[in-house]
């Protein structure tokens, strides 16, 4: 059954899940990576919180259960 926007999960943001995707992780940080090489201070933080976020908010399926 598909998931209809009053069926969602809860805080579920299209932002979110985007940039939880793999090729956010590995972009992110090639980004952040590449503006360090080329000293430019201000890409190279902005990247490297969205690399940051992008690891540790990996895309899941199945959420954690609380205990």
């Amino acid at each position: 059954m598909a998931r209809t926007p009053a069926r969602r999960a809860r805080g579920y943001s299209p932002l979110t899940a985007t940039l939880r995707t793999p090729l956010a992780c590995w972009g992110f940080t090639t980004l952040a990576l590449l503006a360090f090489a080329t000293a430019q201070a201000g890409p190279f933080v902005i990247t490297t919180a969205l690399a940051a976020y992008a690891w540790r908010n990996p895309t899941s399926r199945h959420p954690r259960r609380r205990r």
